[in-house]
């Protein structure tokens, strides 16, 4: 069991179970404690003269004075949720990373799921034109806290800081490749979660956060594990997902009661994606496809076919097009899909939408 310890004197702390009403209001609950490890560091970031912000899951839970200092724009009497941080910031020009400002909101999914990994890891950025390294520690999947302390200049400084290795530049694109994969399934409706052969969970969407915190169709349980709440349908669960983690299958589905259907697809290195159908679609994959990807309509109306198993020349018939133009049509969205190295997204995205019934059938 995780050690728990009471908040120090400095803490502004709530223990939110916090939901969305009409109103976009939040209600507040019970406090608890901080989990050991993370109150642990209060008093190195003091040491230091560093901020600190504790998160337990999007809500900052707690920031010393220096935390407060750097997002000074939130209103500390209640609730300070990570999004609100981030959106303000960019708001009032105090991120100008290009890379984020090209495209904030995949950015912001990219940066819930990082911190909702238990590694811990260290990078730098400027912040309101302060260079900052930043030490994340990770707990699990809810808790995690990330301390800023600002670089000292130095005489071995290169001339400029911004300069990214490219092991990290890397990184970087395989992390914005995952936002906007979990950004186009989340419009969707549809709930993913990255976990390993062992059913440990990596990574969630906020989709599949609401999900566990129902419990009705997955579940966490103890050690971090994703479950079926039944124990009939939670071996069948976990058979699925060692088979493709492994490389046995392809993808397995999982029938659960109510018509509820759970599909497990492969994911890099040994882990697996589990998803299901959490809300009803905001807008259809073709439109997805158009914002995400930059294709044209008639281009998104093929590729929407493609993912649903259809041939060129079954789509030629259905859309009255000809064969020649709708074989130019599929080259030219896998070029546009290509250039951002987004095959893998597109394919994962439309394959969902047809295993959930996103795709329109043929003659539609």
């Amino acid at each position: 069991m995780t050690e728990k310890r009471p908040f120090p004197d400095d803490a502004l702390k709530w223990r939110w179970h916090y939901g969305f009403n009409a109103t976009n209001n939040y209600s507040a609950m019970t406090a608890t404690c901080i989990p050991g490890k993370l109150a642990g560091l209060i008093g190195i970031a003091s040491e230091m003269q560093a901020a600190i912000l504790i998160y337990e899951q999007d809500v900052i839970v707690f920031a010393n004075s220096i935390g407060r200092e750097i997002y000074a724009c939130q209103d500390w009497s209640k609730p300070v949720l990570f999004d609100d941080c981030f959106r303000r910031a960019v708001e009032l020009g105090r991120i100008q990373d290009k890379i984020i400002l090209s495209d904030p909101q995949s950015h912001l999914v990219y940066a819930k799921m990082a911190r909702a990994r238990e590694a811990s890891f260290q990078f730098r950025r400027y912040y309101d034109g302060i260079l900052y390294d930043r030490h994340h520690v990770g707990l699990d999947s809810e808790w995690n806290a990330q301390i800023w302390l600002p670089v000292r200049p130095s005489l071995n400084d290169a001339a400029d800081q911004r300069a990214i290795p490219p092991n990290l530049l890397e990184q970087i694109e395989r992390g914005r490749a995952a936002a906007i994969m979990a950004t186009m399934l989340e419009r969707m409706g549809i709930a993913v979660s990255l976990v390993g052969a062992n059913s440990k969970i990596i990574e969630n969407s906020s989709l599949m956060v609401r999900c566990l915190r129902s419990g009705s169709v997955l579940a966490r349980a103890p050690g971090n594990r994703l479950i079926c709440p039944r124990p009939s349908d939670d071996e069948r669960l976990q058979q699925a997902i060692t088979a493709v983690a492994s490389g046995r299958k392809s993808e397995a589905l999982v029938k659960l009661p109510d018509a509820q259907l759970v599909a497990v697809m492969p994911a890099n290195n040994g882990a697996a994606m589990v998803v299901l159908q959490s809300v009803a679609p905001t807008e259809p994959l073709q439109e997805i496809l158009i914002s995400t990807f930059g294709l044209s309509r008639p281009q998104a109306e093929v590729v929407v076919r493609i993912a649903a198993g259809e041939t060129a020349e079954q789509i030629a018939i259905a859309l009255d097009r000809k064969i020649r133009t709708v074989r130019q049509q599929i080259e030219t969205s896998r070029a546009k899909i290509a250039a951002g190295r987004q095959q893998d997204i597109a394919r994962i995205v439309t394959r969902a939408a047809t295993l959930f019934g996103g795709i329109s059938p043929l003659n539609s």
